[in-house]
């Protein structure tokens, strides 16, 4: 999961009673080394380096009050995400939105666009071996292109309101993408002239 902070501590996604456990673990292993072997051999030096300076490292970052141990599975920790959740959604990201149009901006540069402009939106899956993430292609008048994920800042904003300029690209067209898993799914969201998949490749991609 993302790093996340819940009132000004850093969110650790892991159970608190497991690092307690771990730390356990680390140090009984140390005072074995410690209580068995013989300092003059390298098998008394490298697992107590092993387990006693990673004892110490869960210990320090455990004891850390700027952390929070939490499981995402826990009341909490579903608190969390869900506070999340509606945080990335309101959250504008690298857009900014006029009446007619909207603005892209990272640190190198900005490109405004109107929604009026955009030609063609096409929507697909990329695989990322463990998980999808989808993405949008979106094709301007102009022949200009951007793509947009899932990853990128902004997004819950963006697919929002692309579905109210352009009527015509249902809210929850994202669903029909989602399955089957890591499959592209390409799906043409909205073209301008009404044009098929088919025609769109011959006419703009040969």
């Amino acid at each position: 999961m993302e790093k996340i902070k819940h009132k000004d501590k850093n969110v650790i996604w892991e159970s608190k009673t497991k690092q307690i456990i771990l730390i356990i673990i680390c140090f009984l292993f140390t005072f074995m080394v410690l209580w068995t072997g013989k300092v003059n051999e390298i098998r008394f030096w490298f697992p107590l380096i092993l387990f006693g300076g990673g004892g110490f490292f869960v210990l320090i970052r455990f004891l850390n009050p700027k952390n929070l141990f939490v499981s995402p599975n826990s009341t909490l920790g579903k608190e969390i995400i869900s506070l999340q959740t509606v945080e990335n959604q309101n959250d504008l990201g690298i857009f900014t939105y006029n009446e007619d149009s909207f603005t892209i901006a990272d640190e190198n540069h900005s490109k405004t666009y109107r929604w009026n402009e955009i030609k063609t939106v096409f929507a697909y899956k990329t695989d990322l071996l463990t998980e999808d993430e989808i993405c949008i292609d979106v094709y301007t008048q102009d022949s200009n292109k951007f793509t947009i994920s899932e990853s990128t800042w902004g997004w819950f904003q963006f697919i929002s309101r692309l579905s109210e300029n352009i009527k015509s690209i249902k809210i929850d067209w994202y669903v029909n993408i989602i399955s089957p898993a890591f499959e592209k799914n390409l799906t043409l969201l909205y073209d301008k002239e009404n044009r098929k998949v088919e025609e769109i490749i011959k006419q703009d991609f040969n």
